[in-house]
């Protein structure tokens, strides 16, 4: 699928806009904006490649293990490889950039297939491998602060006991 500036997709709750593509970056980042309201946020993933800076919006963050809040003006990079998620406090518009680029094709890919978590999941899961993202647990819930989350991402699933 060909991914051009300007492309707008809305999946999973949030609003996505593709500002830059890795073709206009000669593959260096690709430059996404995304918005939502209290209580979106993705499932816990990791970019094994691709390095992520968020810079507008107010999130909180569980990355590695610890959490941390951002609001506007601030920036909070997320390293290649490391296990992360965000859940929107207040309504937000945040921009993403993941380097190097190539992963701005995969919230158009899963949109143009209507797929949802958790229905879809082993198939939203191959279509992120492919785009330098693998989705790791559950997203983070709008009043989690601690590491005491046990739930399942998986379709039909039981919280586990902790």
């Amino acid at each position: 699928m060909q991914i051009v500036p300007a492309t707008r997709i809305d999946w999973n709750g949030q609003h996505y806009e593709t500002l830059l593509t890795a073709n206009q970056t000669g593959g260096r980042f690709g430059l996404l904006a995304s918005d939502g309201a209290p209580g979106d946020g993705p499932p816990r993933h990791r970019h094994p490649k691709s390095d992520e800076v968020i810079v507008e919006g107010r999130l909180r963050f569980w990355c590695a293990g610890e959490f941390a809040e951002r609001s506007v003006g601030e920036a909070f990079h997320i390293p290649a490889g490391v296990e992360h998620t965000f859940v929107v406090i207040e309504r937000a518009r945040w921009i993403f950039i993941l380097s190097p680029g190539g992963f701005e094709s995969f919230f158009p890919a899963v949109a143009a297939r209507g797929l949802e978590i958790p229905r879809d999941l082993a198939e939203i899961k191959t279509i992120a491998a492919a785009c330098d993202m693998e989705i790791t647990g559950p997203p983070l819930g709008l009043t989690e602060t601690s590491n005491q989350r046990v739930r399942s991402l998986e379709p039909n699933s039981r919280p586990r006991a902790g």
